[in-house]
């Protein structure tokens, strides 16, 4: 599964089309609060176990820019300057079931 094109359509969200004709829509907090990088991971882990959450920095949502990262997946560029994750394609349409429940 391979997307034929990603865009931002609105300030918040970013909409997928997929080689199977489906879409996906996900917001961007969401993404974001979903990132793939390992630094991230174990913070939610950590703070999951502690039953703690993070407390959001300014434009940590923002969109900075998306780049394509060899045949299989993106990187993100958050408005933060974050740009450690790299979001499968794989991932991506799993993140994009949940994001939907």
């Amino acid at each position: 599964m391979r997307p034929t094109s990603i865009k931002q359509t609105s300030s918040n969200e970013l909409s997928i089309r997929w080689d199977d004709g489906s879409q996906s829509a996900m917001a961007l907090d969401f993404l974001r609060a979903h990132c793939p990088c390992a630094l991230c991971v174990n913070e939610r882990q950590e703070n999951s176990e502690q039953g703690l959450f993070s407390l959001p920095i300014a434009n940590q949502t923002e969109l900075r820019a998306i780049d394509l990262s060899g045949n299989n997946a993106m990187v993100i560029t958050w408005g933060d300057g974050h740009k450690a994750g790299i979001y499968t394609w794989q991932y991506l349409r799993e993140l994009s079931g949940e994001s939907a429940t």
